[in-house]
């Protein structure tokens, strides 16, 4: 795989990952509620975290910061996805403040890699000098912050100005993976 291909693959990647961290944080919201909301955030969180990881991966050819990112991401997979299951296990079974605690340590991870993502994308929009994209990774890192506050109108808030941000990171990322388009040999006849 040549260089040009993994690194746009590598921000494809990312861009997915972005859009996902969205719809997982606004099923997060909904906590426990009902088996098929559990399953799909344990689903999607699963996903994120494993898109992300490869995309940062390839994001390193060009950022080496973003290398630690993928590792990262890479060993947190192995520890909050299991604490999520576990939460919704006991939840089932009855043990809510087991359940709860889980849950929150699950969540406060997950938050804890989305931050990251944004340091991530701050730093490549730092490298390519785009405004957008620093300023969309320091809006989604307030609205992350907000969800400290586990006020659920404030982490729905919190939640809306992250697409907000995140918008922005995605504004600039396509721009960057634009770059980066692998482009087609011409055929000999």
């Amino acid at each position: 795989m040549s260089i040009v291909r993994g690194v746009y693959e590598g921000l494809t990647a990312v861009i997915y990952g972005l859009i996902l961290d969205i719809a997982l944080k606004a099923l997060l919201l909904m906590g426990f509620t009902d088996l098929v909301y559990d399953v799909l955030q344990l689903i999607i969180a699963i996903l994120w975290i494993g898109i992300e990881m490869f995309g940062w991966g390839g994001v390193c050819i060009i950022n080496r910061g973003s290398c630690r990112l993928s590792t990262i991401y890479r060993y947190t997979m192995f520890i909050a996805t299991p604490l999520m299951a576990f939460s919704y296990l006991f939840y089932l079974y009855g043990d809510g403040t087991a359940a709860a605690v889980l849950f929150l340590i699950a969540v406060s991870l997950i938050l804890g890699l989305s931050v990251s993502s944004y340091v991530g994308a701050y730093m490549v929009s730092n490298q390519f000098r785009s405004g957008v994209g620093r300023v969309g990774s320091l809006i989604s890192i307030v609205a992350v912050i907000m969800w400290l506050a586990l006020i659920p109108r404030v982490m729905e808030v919190g939640t809306a100005i992250n697409a907000v941000g995140n918008t922005l990171i995605l504004i600039t990322l396509l721009q960057v993976r634009r770059r980066y388009s692998p482009t087609g040999r011409p055929r000999r006849r």
